[in-house]
C-alpha cells in the first residue's frame, strides 16, 4: 500500500472523481489492490457517462435560452405551435434513399426508455448523417423544453430525416399537429426500406407545409396560395369519371379544372362535372389535333397562375398537387414533377416499384407527363407547348433546360402509372412488360396503389376488367 502507485491514487480530490476517490480506498481497505485497475476504470466510466448527461442538460438550457432571446419577427410569435423555419434552407433537396447509417439518437443512449435501441449519437446539424438514418430515436431528456423539441423535430422532419418519439411525446401533439405527431408516433421497428419512405414523405409534407413560414403566412391569410389549373386532356369518354374523381381528391385549396374533351363521344359531361368542388371549364377539340395543341389551348383558358398536367388514366393521391407546389417553392425550379417509380402493368396484374434514379434533385431529363407543374410565365419563355401528337412533356423539359431554367425531381409517392396499352401516350422506349419486371426492385401481384402512398380509389379503374377493386394488403400494409 506505500507504493507510488497507491500514493498516487489517494490524491484524487476533484468532485467529479469522488466516486472514483471512494473506490480506491475501499479497495484499498479490503487489501485487494490487484482488482482495482479494473474496478477503478468502470468507475471512472460511470462518472465520465454522468458528466456526458449533465452537459447535455446544461447545452439544451443554453439553447432554449438563445431561442427565447432571439427576435420573435424572424421566428414568429409565441401563439405559433413551433418556430417557423424557412424553406429554402430546410428542405429534402439531396436526401438519399439508401438508409445505411442504422438507428442513432440525439444524446446519451442511456437516457431512451428501456427496449428502446439506437447504436450511437448523432450531432444535430450533421444533415448528411442524419438523413442516412433508418430513423432517429428521441425523448424529451434530449431538449430543454417542449417548444424547442418540437422545432428541432419540425426542421429535421423538412431535411426528410425519419424521426420517432420514443416516450410517445403526448404533449407535442398541439405543436406538432396531429399529421407529423401521427407519424412521428408510428412503428418503425418492423417496417421495410419502402415503407420507411413513404413515413419520411409524410414527414417531411407535414413539417414544410405547416411550419414553415411559407405554410404560416398561407394559414394566416398573409399570403394567398397560388391558383393552380389542372390541364386534362381525354380522348376517352370511358376514362372521364376515373380522371374527374382523381381530380376531386385534390387537397390543394384553390384548383380549377380545364377539361379538354378530345373528340366526340363524352355524353352527360354536365352532370359530372357539377358534382366537382372547383371551377371546370370545358373545351372540346378536334380528334385530329395534336395533344401539344390541346394542351395549349387548355394554357390559353387557364386563369391559374401555375399549370399542372393530369392523365385521365393514372392513379393520383390526394396530396398530388400539394407535393408538386412544396416542391417548387423550396426548390426555386422552373418546372418540377415526378418521375416513373410506381407503375402497375394491366396484362400481367402486377403492381412493380422501380428504383429509377435518385429523387429530391435537380434533374437534366424528362419527367413523368402526367405529373408536371410549371407556371404560366415560364412557360412562356420556354415557347409554350410544341404542337406534337406524342412526347410532349420531352419537349417541355428540353424548352426549359434550352431556355436557361432549371427541373427539379420530387419524390414519387402519390402517382402511378397504369400501362394497360390501350391508347397509352407511353411509348414502348422501356421495352415490354418482362423487361420492366425483370428490372423492377420489387414486385406485387394485382392493383395495389397503396404501394404508392396512395388511398384506394372510390371507382374500379376503367382499363382493369379483372380487377375491379384494389388488391388486399396482405402484408398488413407496406405504406402508412
Amino acid at each position: 500500500n506505500g507504493s507510488p502507485r497507491w500514493r498516487g491514487t489517494r490524491t484524487v480530490r476533484s468532485p467529479a472523481w469522488g466516486e472514483a476517490g471512494k473506490g480506491v480506498r475501499a479497495v484499498r481497505d479490503r487489501g485487494g489492490a490487484s482488482s482495482f485497475p479494473r474496478r477503478a476504470r468502470a468507475v471512472r466510466r460511470r462518472a465520465a457517462d454522468r458528466l456526458r448527461v449533465v452537459r447535455w442538460h446544461l447545452c439544451a438550457a443554453l439553447r432554449s435560452w438563445r431561442v427565447r432571446t432571439e427576435s420573435p419577427r424572424a421566428h414568429g410569435t409565441r401563439s405559433e405551435p413551433a418556430l417557423a423555419f424557412d424553406l429554402r434552407g430546410w428542405n429534402p433537396i439531396g436526401w438519399r434513399r439508401d438508409a445505411d447509417g442504422g438507428t442513432a439518437a440525439l444524446g446519451p443512449l442511456d437516457l431512451l426508455p428501456p427496449g428502446v435501441r439506437a447504436e450511437r449519437v448523432v450531432r444535430r446539424r450533421a444533415r448528411r448523417r442524419l438523413r442516412r438514418l433508418r430513423h432517429l430515436e428521441d425523448v424529451q431528456a434530449f431538449h430543454a423544453d417542449d417548444a424547442t423539441r418540437a422545432g428541432e423535430l419540425v426542421r429535421l422532419a423538412a431535411w426528410g430525416v425519419v424521426a420517432h418519439l420514443a416516450d410517445g411525446g403526448r404533449r407535442l401533439r398541439s405543436l406538432l399537429g396531429p399529421e407529423l405527431h401521427g407519424a412521428m408516433t408510428a412503428d418503425v421497428a418492423g417496417i421495410d426500406a419502402g415503407a420507411r419512405e413513404l413515413l419520411g414523405i409524410r414527414m417531411r409534407r407535414a413539417a414544410l407545409r405547416d411550419h414553415s413560414s411559407w405554410g404560416r403566412a398561407r394559414r394566416s391569410g398573409l399570403r394567398e396560395p397560388p391558383l393552380v389549373s389542372i390541364l386534362l386532356a381525354t380522348r376517352r369518354p370511358r376514362f372521364l369519371p376515373w380522371a374527374l374523381d382523381a381530380v376531386a381528391r385534390q387537397t390543394w385549396p384553390r384548383v380549377e379544372l380545364v377539361l379538354a374533351l378530345h373528340g366526340e363521344g363524352f355524353p352527360d359531361v354536365e352532370r359530372r362535372i357539377s358534382e366537382l368542388p372547383c371551377p371546370v371549364k370545358v373545351l372540346r377539340a378536334p380528334a385530329g389535333d395534336p395533344l401539344g395543341a390541346v394542351l395549349d389551348a387548355a394554357t390559353g383558358a387557364a386563369q391559374g397562375t401555375l399549370l399542372t398536367k393530369m392523365d385521365d388514366d393514372d392513379v393520383y393521391g390526394a396530396e398530388h398537387v400539394w407535393d408538386l407546389v412544396l416542391a417548387r417553392e423550396y426548390s426555386g425550379a422552373q418546372l418540377v414533377g415526378k418521375y416513373l417509380e410506381f407503375v402497375h402493368l394491366a396484362a400481367a396484374d402486377r403492381t412493380m416499384h422501380w428504383r429509377n434514379g435518385s429523387n429530391e434533385r435537380y434533374w437534366t431529363a424528362a419527367l413523368a407527363g402526367g405529373a408536371l407543374l410549371i407556371s404560366r410565365r415560364d412557360l412562356d419563355r420556354a415557347g409554350g407547348w410544341r404542337k406534337a401528337p406524342a412526347g410532349v412533356d420531352t419537349a417541355l423539359a428540353e424548352d426549359v433546360l434550352r431556355a436557361g431554367g432549371r427541373i427539379y425531381r420530387t419524390h414519387a409517392a402519390g402517382f402511378m402509372l397504369v400501362r394497360h396499352g390501350r391508347g397509352h401516350t407511353w411509348n414502348d422506349r422501356e421495352g415490354s412488360d418482362e423487361r420492366l419486371l425483370a428490372r423492377a426492385d420489387r414486385v406485387w401481384p394485382g392493383f395495389q396503389p397503396h404501394r404508392a402512398g396512395i388511398d384506394a380509389p372510390d371507382l374500379p379503374h376503367p382499363a382493369l376488367h379483372h380487377t375491379a377493386r384494389p388488391a388486399p394488403r396482405e402484408d398488413g400494409g407496406d405504406a402508412p
